[in-house]
């Protein structure tokens, strides 16, 4: 067990299954943001990837960067408060020290997370997955490299094996297709969930569009007439609790969607080792934390553009201040 105690913050976090609890004053008390640093970090370590998705909002092709390991050790040293690690990698072997980077989360009680492709998950890769990671997404490029990876990692005994859909105008019927694929496709008997991803437009998806407002709400009462275990990134929280607020499981559903924890609870930190609040917001001012004198809470948390963008985004009601969900 992880936890922290202040005044006005707490948390316990359990490393072997997940479970997370947070509270202010009393238990009753829901802090606004975390005065300690973030809880998660949102770690780009590979910029390489094959697959060349024409919706890729990072551009991403086969010549890109890699976060080497010293620099990755240089920055995880400075966030103790960390419960887990998102990493966002496209090919699997395209950053040579992911292994040993997965390892060190383990041996600093951090809890490591990984988005990956599906096209190069050989039995290695899977062996290495199943050993370190809490969760495994699994971008759907294509029924075959993803519902095979889905298959692999769940046979291997993982619990938490999520595959990460865009949802879009030009995606919508793919949605669709996953949601029946996961009550009939055996590959994808043990999935966890789907996660929906609302479209950001940028990189190469800037030509996307975003979804009807009647489609996403048809989507949702579809998942939830027919019992499907789905979820959505924080970006849609606020939307998809619009939608259900005649929904006799509101109560409940409400509870389920957290809207964007952006410089309140989470960080992003790229592969040049820039902070930026999310991954989304790279167009933005960013703050080195590379250089080995930095103080994380000082220089990057409290920094002014860190308190700038946070005081924006709860003045919003944790809407997206940048793109339209």
């Amino acid at each position: 067990m992880k936890n922290i105690r202040t005044p006005q913050y707490n948390y316990n976090f359990n490393i072997n299954n997940g479970y997370f609890e947070r509270w202010g004053n009393t238990t009753k008390d829901d802090p606004q943001y975390s005065p300690v640093g973030p809880e998660i970090l949102d770690m780009e370590i590979s910029t390489i990837c094959h697959g060349g998705c024409k919706f890729c909002y990072k551009s991403n092709t086969s010549i890109g960067k890699n976060m080497s390991f010293k620099t990755f050790k240089t920055i995880v040293d400075k966030m103790p408060m960390l419960t887990q690690i998102a990493f966002g990698i496209g090919d699997f072997y395209g950053n040579p020290d992911l292994e040993i980077i997965l390892s060190y989360c383990r041996n600093k009680n951090i809890v490591p997370n990984i988005t990956v492709n599906g096209f190069d998950i050989d039995d290695n890769a899977v062996n290495i997955l199943s050993k370190y990671c809490g969760a495994v997404a699994v971008s759907n490029y294509g029924k075959e490299p993803c519902y095979g990876t889905v298959e692999k990692l769940c046979n291997a005994g993982m619990k938490q094996i999520n595959i990460h859909q865009l949802l879009s105008e030009e995606t919508f019927d793919k949605c669709l297709e996953v949601v029946e694929d996961s009550k009939n496709d055996t590959r994808l008997k043990d999935l966890n969930a789907i996660v929906f991803l609302s479209l950001k437009q940028r990189g190469r998806g800037e030509n996307f569009h975003r979804v009807s407002d009647d489609k996403f709400r048809f989507l949702i009462d579809k998942c939830l007439e027919e019992n499907i275990r789905f979820g959505f990134d924080s970006c849609t929280a606020n939307k998809f609790i619009n939608v259900i607020k005649n929904n006799p499981q509101y109560k409940y559903l409400e509870q389920m969607a957290e809207p964007c924890e952006s410089g309140l609870f989470s960080a992003y930190i790229n592969v040049d080792g820039i902070y930026y609040p999310c991954s989304f917001s790279e167009d933005g001012v960013g703050l080195d934390v590379v250089n080995l004198s930095f103080d994380f809470l000082n220089d990057i948390w409290y920094n002014e553009a860190t308190i700038a963008w946070r005081k924006d985004l709860i003045s919003g009601n944790r809407n997206c201040p940048i793109y339209k969900i």
